[in-house]
């Protein structure tokens, strides 16, 4: 939800055009608040014409990719890094920014640890880098991610960027510093889900201090600078999303912080009320909405449409208000007449960030369906193929159950077609790709482990690889096909599907191979005719074929080709089959690797923002 316009007292249009408004759905489905998140740290931000993330080379659409290497914008002091050999520690703000994208300070390794490790683990690292940083750079870097910042797009979810934020604002000495970043606090919040996301890390933090109270006096006044500073419509608009649960957080949140004693306006002091109220209790009109009585009508229609029993009563009111899916419980969607008025209207985010509770409507609902099917949609939403495939490795069940439960099953075999449909309709990277599989029977049909233990490892390289083939223009695909470590072409095409380029990878044959990771930057180096932007290796686990399990002869080789072919050039490596880093890094260069563990909806996003040099 983006901040809106500053307004006075509001009539009943003015509220509407306010609840009317589009939301901006958060970008983690499952972000540090509930599931999994990473390890430790982060890494710089733009600043203008040295900056990493800023100005990259851009191609033209119409035109074809040139065999020039592409050139992104140096970042601080990178060309004087790399003309020498000498090696320098990375800087503590690269470090963050490192941390705010893959939640890892130290190696160039994203992994999926649950909340409370990564909190515990990176707490001592945060707050040692946080110390080495001031304000300013502070606030750039997380200005730079969060909101509507020039890499918002790029970043996976928001919930590292604000466990840096509560770190600083939390454990950083200098009260002068905290009071600066402090006064920044409302650029930097730009959602709800943000505010109650941010207050329950720092809650987090203060119980790892071992510290009495939940907020110290900074955080407290950060937060009631953010309410404050939230115009009537926007106050308003907060209040008329979703289905009314979270006005227990927003009661206790606003408590806390003693917004009684704070200087509001009574217009604004009123809706804070509104927003801490529960439904019932706003159905009798409490005394202190006196100030907001201009928009009674559209405040007593929002909470009627809260407490409706009967869902066929919904739809008129929807109509009335103009209001929009966001303003409606998902309850009330089993109401046909309502799914088909509001489903057409939902973005292709926000449909499948509804997918788990609306699913089971796809058969009743035919918009739903359309909608989720629409090829011009999931091209408008850039929807990876990853995303998909894991969407529907979830509704999937274990076989001994599938009898029990057809209309699951059912449900999956839709969203399968779903994701077969989503190929070659991403936006293209707009690299010269050299991708490189491990195609050994032996892996194959084994499946993934953790959170993904559901799926295989071909249907995850499969989907990974053949997503970046049929979106890129210039992609090569080879895969090591003997004991000899030579590499050879896989046969795909542009016009195979899904099911196809599966079979094509079934189709080699291959029984044991050298797997090594250097031998794929030797041939690279040897071929005269093709220079690479970006090398993807996906494996079972990148540890195996590479000498000491250290990054020092891989990055040598990248220091290398990035000389002598392409400036760059960047290395990442998936480890498909495990949950940890399968080498040692350094811990003082950037050495243009990644390795990602595992896989989840994020994978493809975190390739792309390293490839176009958010972070290292």
């Amino acid at each position: 939800m983006k901040k809106g316009k500053g307004s006075g007292s509001l009539g009943s249009k003015g509220l509407s055009r306010g609840l009317s408004s589009g939301i901006t759905v958060p970008k983690s489905s499952s972000g540090l608040a509930g599931s999994s998140v990473v390890q430790n740290s982060k890494k710089q931000q733009p600043k203008e014409k040295d900056s990493l993330a800023v100005k990259e080379s851009t191609i033209k659409k119409k035109e074809p990719l040139k065999d020039a290497p592409l050139r992104d914008e140096p970042m601080k002091d990178e060309s004087l890094r790399e003309e020498s050999t000498a090696i320098t520690s990375i800087p503590a703000i690269d470090k963050l920014r490192r941390f705010c994208f893959i939640g890892c300070t130290d190696s160039p390794v994203y992994a999926t640890p649950t909340l409370d490790l990564t909190v515990e683990i990176s707490l001592a690292s945060l707050q040692d880098l946080c110390a080495q940083v001031n304000d300013a750079e502070l606030a750039e870097c997380l200005s730079s991610v969060l909101g509507s910042g020039p890499n918002a797009e790029h970043l996976p979810r928001p919930d590292e960027p604000l466990l840096i934020l509560a770190v600083f604002l939390t454990t950083r000495e200098d009260e002068k510093q905290r009071m600066l970043v402090r006064s920044r606090f409302p650029d930097l919040i730009t959602s709800e889900s943000d505010l109650l996301l941010f207050v329950q890390l720092v809650k987090r933090v203060q119980k790892l201090l071992d510290r009495k109270t939940p907020f110290n006096r900074t955080v407290r006044k950060a937060i009631l600078d953010w309410y404050g500073k939230q115009s009537l419509d926007r106050l308003l608009h907060l209040w008329s999303v979703g289905d009314g649960t979270r006005w227990a957080a927003h009661r206790d949140l606003l408590h806390r912080c003693h917004f009684r004693d704070s200087d509001f306006p009574p217009e604004i002091m009123a809706a804070l009320g509104l927003l801490s109220s529960p439904p019932k209790e706003l159905a009798q009109w409490p005394s202190f909405l006196t100030p907001l009585s201009k928009c009674r009508t559209i405040i007593e229609g929002v909470v009627k449409l809260r407490l409706l029993q009967d869902p066929e009563e919904a739809l008129p009111i929807v109509k009335k208000l103009s209001l929009s899916w966001e303003h409606v419980p998902l309850q009330l969607f089993n109401e046909p007449g309502l799914a088909k008025y509001l489903i057409p209207r939902m973005t292709y985010d926000q449909l499948l960030r509804c997918w788990p509770r609306l699913s089971r409507l796809h058969n009743q609902v035919r918009p739903f369906a359309e909608q989720l099917m629409d090829e011009k949609k999931i091209k408008a939403g850039n929807v990876a193929p990853v995303r998909l495939l894991l969407e529907d490795m979830r509704l999937r069940m274990p076989r001994k159950m599938v009898i029990v439960c057809p209309t699951r099953t059912q449900r999956a075999n839709f969203l399968h077609g779903v994701y077969e449909a989503s190929f070659g309709q991403n936006k293209p990277l707009g690299r010269r790709l050299h991708i490189t599989l491990n195609l050994e029977q032996f892996y194959l049909g084994k499946y993934l482990s953790g959170r993904c233990r559901s799926l295989k490892y071909l249907d995850a390289l499969v989907a990974l690889a053949f997503g970046y083939f049929r979106s890129d223009p210039k992609v090569t695909v080879q895969f090591w096909h003997d004991r000899s470590g030579q590499l050879k072409t896989l046969p795909w095409t542009k016009e195979m599907s899904v099911a196809e380029a599966t079979a094509c990878c079934e189709n080699q044959k291959v029984l044991k191979i050298k797997q090594s990771m250097t031998d794929v930057l030797d041939r690279a180096l040897e071929d005269e005719k093709n220079t690479y932007d970006v090398f993807l290796v996906l494996v079972p686990g990148a540890g195996r074929g590479n000498p000491g399990n250290s990054s020092t002869s891989l990055a040598a080789l990248m220091d290398d080709y990035r000389k002598k072919r392409s400036s760059n050039a960047k290395f990442v490596m998936v480890s498909l089959r495990q949950h940890h880093g399968s080498m040692k890094y350094s811990g003082t260069r950037n050495e243009n690797l990644l390795e990602l563990c595992s896989l989840d909806e994020h994978t493809p996003q975190l390739i792309n923002a390293f490839v176009r040099r958010k972070f290292y």
